[in-house]
């Protein structure tokens, strides 16, 4: 008795000790785990800079940047921009610089996801667990020392939300305008996260901010002014509307490339197909250029090359320019004769959505340091039967589909739906009272609206890769399903803030 009565007060008095300081606990976590990895023989990977077909050619970063860079059409630039800074640094600079940065904001990200997780639950404590399970997890562990954008997305959305709720919440355009900020950021680093995400967010936060929307409005101005010069740019120079000149190649992807082959020759022979349908939507540029009149050279390595200096072919040509109209019709076509196949391919999607992020191809050099802890917390925390059975390395284990899905992941985006329900739920019900929802409810709506739209366009886009645009997107699932299981009721108003009559012109 006596024992128990000495270790009570000083577990009382570690735990006072933690919730008084969260950031400190979570970047001394971070720190510890990092340096244990890089004990064990983790290192930044970057073995995918010279062929990896989103990056520019390496030769042309290195001496041309600026011109690449305003030439790139075939997604947004900030990737290449921080890859072509990097490059001056020499090899082992790059590695370091790019190590460093990755690290930086992954560790700024999971901050600011404890910070909104603890705003929306009210839940302190059960913020810091969360926060620092991101901390350990498998997925960020590999994604921070690897040279994809995935590695930034989930840290610079979490900031930008965190930005924007504090600017709402705080009356600060400072923090406003960070958020705006990372959020643009995000835009230009990512395809997959539209301009629109950014117009609505923009739309959404000026309209909560009440008695102060000009201020909120401000800020989201130069933001905004980045994202559509880009989109100004790719529209005069290429006739693109939008960042990426491949999205027609993507829905090709999952449409036409999927129909089979007797059913494409027929549509092709009717001529309801283009003839760029006989091959895969995302084929080479000698692919294209053999079935097209010849272009003539813009004098611009990047638009005229056809492989990269490495070897590698250039996927930023600029025939890429040309096949727009034709190849989004192709889809169209496709997608209107053969639906019941791309509504296998959906399913298939959801599938790879909710498979560990941490198999994501391309991280096996450092998933092989960790691979004992990987298989661990994918067992435990991610409810994958698989990983009972062997690691993601394991060429022997059961390969049986349902056995890879983590049901972790599945439960917790069913809690992100539900949340999405609530939260549209309390909207109809402030609309049908003619009142203002409360102002922290901007920051839950942004969070399903970016979410879901990830959830919902990344079935339509990347499929078979859909566990790395689960990472994306992951701690925003969490946010919502963490604010969905400790909700006191479907009423319930975030922060205990009022919601605001509409004014009316008498």
């Amino acid at each position: 008795m006596t024992a128990y009565r000495a270790t009570a007060p000083r577990a009382a008095v570690w735990h006072r000790a933690i919730m008084a300081r969260p950031a400190w606990v979570l970047v001394s976590l971070y720190i510890a785990v990092r340096l244990v990895v890089l004990a064990a023989g983790g290192r930044f990977d970057a073995d995918n800079l010279t062929w990896w077909m989103q990056i520019a050619d390496v030769a042309l970063l290195r001496h041309d940047l600026w011109h690449t860079l305003f030439y790139l059409h075939t997604q947004p630039p900030l990737f290449n921009l921080i890859v072509g800074l990097g490059l001056r640094l020499g090899p082992d600079g790059f590695l370091w610089a790019m190590g460093l940065l990755f690290a930086a904001v992954t560790l700024g990200g999971i901050l600011a996801f404890h910070a909104l997780a603890r705003d929306l639950t009210g839940r302190p404590g059960l913020a810091l667990i969360a926060a620092a399970w991101m901390c350990v997890a498998p997925a960020a562990l590999l994604f921070s020392h690897k040279l994809y954008y995935d590695g930034l997305v989930p840290w610079l959305l979490c900031m930008a939300l965190w930005g924007l709720h504090a600017g709402l919440m705080r009356r600060s355009v400072a923090w406003a305008s960070f958020g705006f900020a990372m959020l643009a950021a995000v835009v230009l680093l990512r395809s997959m996260i539209h301009p629109v995400l950014f117009a609505a967010a923009a739309v959404i936060f000026v309209l909560m901010a009440h008695g102060r929307r000009g201020r909120m409005a401000a800020a989201a101005i130069l933001p905004a002014a980045a994202i559509g010069a880009v989109l100004l740019k790719n529209a005069l120079l290429f006739g693109v509307a939008g960042l990426s000149s491949w999205a027609p190649l993507q829905l090709d992807h999952t449409t036409v490339d999927r129909l089979p082959p007797a059913l494409r020759a027929r549509l092709i022979a009717e001529g309801r197909l283009s003839r760029f349908a006989v091959m895969d939507g995302f084929s080479p540029p000698p692919a294209y250029l053999a079935m097209m009149p010849p272009i003539a050279p813009t004098g611009q390595p990047s638009l005229d090359n056809l492989r990269k200096s490495t070897g590698g072919y250039n996927w930023n040509h600029i025939v890429y320019t040309k096949l727009g109209e034709a190849r989004t019709r192709d889809a169209l076509v496709a997608l209107a004769a053969n639906p019941a196949d791309f509504a296998v391919v959906l399913g298939t999607s959801l599938y790879h959505f909710h498979r560990p992020s941490s198999e994501f191809k391309g991280l096996e050099r450092n998933l092989a340091v960790i691979a004992p802890w990987e298989r661990i917390a994918n067992a435990t925390v991610g409810l994958q039967p698989a990983a009972w059975f062997g690691g993601s390395l394991d060429p022997t284990r059961p390969q049986a589909p349902l056995l890879q899905v983590s049901y972790a992941a599945l439960a917790v985006t069913l809690a992100f739906l539900a949340e999405t329900a609530l939260v549209l739920a309390a909207l109809a019900r402030a609309l049908r009272s003619r009142r203002w929802p409360a102002s922290a409810m901007a920051t839950r709506v942004a969070v399903l609206m970016i979410g879901g739209f990830v959830l919902v366009v990344s079935s339509s886009f990347d499929v078979w890769e859909n566990n790395r645009a689960h990472y994306d997107v992951a701690p925003l699932l969490l946010l919502a399903a963490l604010s969905f299981v400790t909700r006191r009721g479907s009423g319930r108003r975030a922060q205990g803030e009022p919601a605001v009559p509409v004014r009316t012109k008498r």
